[in-house]
């Protein structure tokens, strides 16, 4: 699937999906939203502010904050720590793992085939709701 296909997959329910989670579908949100599914990189809030600031000169860096931080609470965004603890964003929600750099900080997408892999031992029922993988190591352009 080419780049504007997949962006305007990932945007076609956005203003639904929004409304569905009592949020309202603002241009603020929606400029955020879209920068993130338009790219595969994992950007930091820094990155996305200094993104979407040419279209939106007023808006601040702690609206950009509260919004990532509402949209990875709704499920929108996935929040991926680094090392570095800098938070980075992926718009991308479905089933896949992530490759970081420890280097360079630079983050792939890796397919994950569920976890049939993975035994848990019994943890009082406990039932798992999400499954994250992060392969640590360093990147080709680094090594």
């Amino acid at each position: 699937m080419d780049a504007q296909a997949h962006l305007h997959e990932r945007m076609r329910d956005f203003p639904q999906r929004c409304r569905s989670a009592g949020l309202k579908v603002t241009h603020q949100r929606t400029a955020i939203y879209q920068m993130l599914a338009a790219t595969e990189r994992h950007p930091s809030p820094e990155e996305v502010y200094e993104a979407v600031r040419p279209e939106l000169p007023s808006i601040s860096l702690a609206t950009v904050y509260k919004v990532l931080d509402l949209f990875h609470h709704h499920g929108f965004l996935r929040k991926i720590s680094t090392e570095k603890q800098v938070a980075r964003y992926d718009a991308n929600v479905g089933e896949h793992g992530h490759l970081i750099c420890d280097r360079c900080g630079s983050i792939k997408d890796v397919p994950v085939d569920g976890v049939a892999g993975i035994h848990l031992p019994d943890q009082g029922a406990f039932a798992v709701s999400r499954l994250e993988v992060v392969f640590h190591g360093v990147c080709g352009d680094c090594r």
